[in-house]
């Protein structure tokens, strides 16, 4: 059985006032994005095609504004 590697991301402001779009296992894998909306969008998109996940969006102060599961 092959085991399935989580895809699960987050959409953050930074304090440079980008958007990110991370996946949560790796920092080192994210967009950076003008609007939240934007990055929303990309974040969807990637865990459709990645085969689903958890979608976490923090507010601009890091409080966390929603959870969604997305699937593939």
């Amino acid at each position: 059985m092959i085991m399935k590697i989580k895809q699960d991301r987050t959409v953050y402001f930074r304090e440079d006032g980008l958007w990110v779009n991370q996946l949560n296992m790796d920092p080192w894998t994210a967009t950076h994005h003008a609007t939240k909306d934007d990055a929303l969008l990309a974040a969807r998109e990637m865990l459709k095609t990645e085969g689903g996940g958890e979608l976490t969006q923090l507010s601009v102060d890091g409080v966390l504004e929603f959870k969604e599961s997305v699937r593939a």
